[in-house]
This record gives C-alpha cells, sequence and structure tokens, in this order.
C-alpha cells in the first residue's frame, strides 16, 4: 500500500505596501518562499486588507497618500496581531522610535539585506503561529467547559430530583449540603414514618469527586423504599445499603454515614453512628449529650460480618439533635486554623437553643456555592 501523499506546506501570505515598483519586486525575489501581494498606496493596502487576510505586512513608512500609521491603525482597531514590519529608506532613530510607538512590531531601513529581511520575517511569523495557536486552544478550551457545565446543570438537575424526595418540615427540621466541587459526595436524608416518628441519615462518601456523587443515588433509593409501608426497621436498611455499597464500590472507597429514627410519642431516638463525627443532643437546659461513632462506616470492612450497633436515648420535647459531616469540622478561618469538633461543640452548648443552628452555619464564609471547599459540608438539626 502506497504512502498518503504528502501535502505541501502552506505558503505565508505577506502584503508589501511601498510605491517603489523596484522595491515589490525585490522582495518578491528575496521571499521566493511565500506569496507576495503588492500595495502603492494606503487606499490600495486598506482594500487589500478588507477583501484577504494577510500573515505579514510589510509597510513602507511615508507612503503617497500619507503615513503608513492610518494601515496600523486601521489593523489594530480590528485588535488583530498581524506582524507588521515598518520600512523606511531615511535613516534617522527617530524612524526607529516611531515604529515603537506606531504599534508595528518591527523596523528595517532600506536598502536592505536579504538575511536580515528574512530573520525578522520568520521571528514574526513564528511568533504568530503561536499566538494564533494559543488562541485556537483557548477558544476550544472554553468550549469544553461550556459543555462541561451544561453536562453538569443536566447532572445537578437529575440529582436534585432523586434527592428531592427529602421531607424536611422547616419548623423541625433544618439541613444544609454544600458541595466542595460541582456535585456533593455528602448527603442528608428525611422522611415522616406516620404520624409521630421521623428518619433521617447523613453520608459522606469518600472523596468529593463524581464518583462519589454517583454512589448517593443507590444510598437515596434505599432509604426512601425503607421508610415506604411496609417499613423497615433502621437495621434492615442498613443492611441493604452495605450489601449494595460493598458490591458496587472500590476497595478504597466507603461512606461515613449516621441515621437517626425520632419516636416524639415515646420520646425515643434511635441512632446509628458509623464513623461520623459526634451527633449532639442539646437538652432544653442547655447540656449537652455526645453520641461518638459506634460502628464501621458503610463497606469499610468487607472482611468481617457486617456490624450496625443502634443505641437508644430518651429525648424531650424542645430538644434539638445535631449531625454535621467532617466538613465542617475541617473548615479554616482566615488564620488558616481548622474550625475542630470542640468548638462545634462549644457552639452547640452556649447561648440559646434557638440560635445554634444559625451560628454553626455563621461557621461557613460562603454558603452560596461561588466558594470552593476542601470537602463537602453538610449539616442537619432536628427538634424534638
Amino acid at each position: 500500500m502506497s504512502a498518503p501523499p504528502i501535502e505541501p506546506p502552506l505558503l505565508a501570505r505577506i502584503l508589501v505596501v511601498d510605491d517603489d515598483l523596484a522595491i515589490g519586486g525585490t522582495i518578491r525575489r528575496y521571499l521566493h518562499g511565500y506569496e507576495i501581494e503588492v500595495a502603492d498606496s494606503i487606499e490600495h493596502a486598506l482594500e487589500h486588507l478588507g477583501d484577504r487576510s494577510y500573515d505579514l505586512l510589510l509597510l513602507d513608512r511615508r507612503l503617497p497618500d500619507g503615513l503608513c500609521d492610518v494601515v496600523i491603525e486601521n489593523v489594530r482597531s480590528r485588535r488583530s496581531s498581524l506582524p507588521i514590519i515598518m520600512m523606511s529608506g531615511e535613516i534617522d532613530p527617530h524612524h526607529v522610535r516611531h515604529a515603537e510607538h506606531s504599534r508595528a512590531d518591527d523596523f528595517i531601513e532600506k536598502p536592505f539585506v536579504r538575511e536580515a529581511l528574512v530573520e525578522k520575517i520568520e521571528r514574526l511569523l513564528g511568533a504568530h503561529e503561536l499566538r494564533r495557536q494559543a488562541a485556537r486552544q483557548h477558544r476550544e478550551l472554553a468550549a469544553l467547559h461550556a459543555e462541561r457545565d451544561r453536562e453538569i446543570d443536566v447532572a445537578r438537575t437529575i440529582f436534585d430530583h432523586m434527592l428531592a424526595r427529602g421531607e424536611f418540615d422547616p419548623a423541625a427540621v433544618r439541613h444544609l449540603v454544600l458541595p466542595a466541587s460541582w456535585l456533593p459526595g455528602d448527603v442528608v436524608f428525611g422522611a415522616r414514618i406516620g404520624a409521630d416518628a421521623y428518619r433521617w441519615m447523613i453520608g459522606d462518601v469518600t472523596g468529593h469527586t463524581l464518583s462519589s456523587a454517583l454512589v448517593t443515588l443507590p444510598l437515596s433509593t434505599i432509604f426512601y423504599r425503607a421508610v415506604e409501608s411496609p417499613r423497615r426497621p433502621m437495621a434492615e436498611a442498613l443492611a441493604i445499603m452495605e450489601h449494595e455499597l460493598a458490591t458496587m464500590l472500590p476497595a478504597n472507597m466507603f461512606c461515613v454515614a449516621a441515621m437517626c429514627e425520632l419516636d416524639r410519642r415515646s420520646g425515643v431516638l434511635q441512632v446509628w453512628n458509623g464513623g461520623n463525627p459526634d451527633l449532639l443532643i442539646r437538652r432544653r437546659d442547655g447540656e449537652l449529650t455526645r453520641i461518638p461513632a459506634g460502628g464501621m462506616p458503610l463497606a469499610a470492612d468487607r472482611f468481617t460480618p457486617p456490624s450496625h450497633p443502634i443505641v437508644e436515648y430518651q429525648v424531650s420535647p424542645g430538644d434539638r439533635i445535631y449531625a454535621f459531616s467532617d466538613g465542617l469540622i475541617e473548615l479554616r478561618d482566615a488564620s488558616h486554623r481548622m474550625l475542630g469538633l470542640d468548638h462545634l461543640h462549644d457552639i452547640a452548648r452556649s447561648g440559646t437553643a434557638q440560635t445554634v443552628f444559625e451560628r454553626l452555619l455563621d461557621c461557613i464564609p460562603d454558603r452560596t456555592g461561588a466558594t470552593r471547599y476542601d470537602d463537602d459540608i453538610s449539616l442537619i438539626e432536628v427538634i424534638v
């Protein structure tokens, strides 16, 4: 099989603007490797520039109908980076300075040596080609970013619809999920169970990438199906999540999580904490009960039978339960000091109960999503 024919290199097109016909002929001989066109006045130069595109402009300083500045300003007014070499037979350093201030790229005296002219042209053409390549790459990158943003917007819409099944009565439940990147790997689910019970879950999947966000979808499905009739107990819902994630995730991924169920009629709070930071019960009298992790994160240990120990606490009307991900703990202030768990505990136990959630939110400098944090941030308050 014969090799494909080699395409000849594209010739650079140069416009020479000079009323001396001999100069035009000399430049054609010197630059036989280029496509040369000649104009003999400012008027003709502007006509050529309006009709065709060029790779370089060789421009005599003084033309029959004026100085070459008119042509240069016309080119630059169109934000063109077309390389321009000003030529002049008047040997005067002033003309060199004039070339520098006229937005020409270089200056050459006439008569010129072929090698000097070729060197200037090759240097400028090379730089111009690099600029064009950079501009083209910038446009391509901008197009890729725009396409990525469109895809992320679609993904956000899908995630929002799938996770919008949550029931968060603003009089009794407040929550926040703030992604570190475009899509969150943190989740907060919540659903009423009958007239008096409420179940919720906070979860933090390893990392904060697209793969982390994808893991939240099966968690959402399992959680909300488990509260539908017939209702599955917390332990059963956790076992299903454990099996699903262990089957799906690579060995280096897992989900730190906590699940709670509050029976307001009996005042019993059931809690499973699988590696999540302490859950907090802020009592009506200001006392703080900490609920530390008592189990492994979901899918963290694939070699031992999973266990999801659930503990019970007695609560009273007016008590408030808080859970948050480590993204809140690891926030840094202006001095780059980490917020820390102890500080969050101090917020939860101090002041009036009605202000705790807002003061926790105040720890987050920007909740609009414009600021990128080191990790996803999630937070929930449930009032008994």
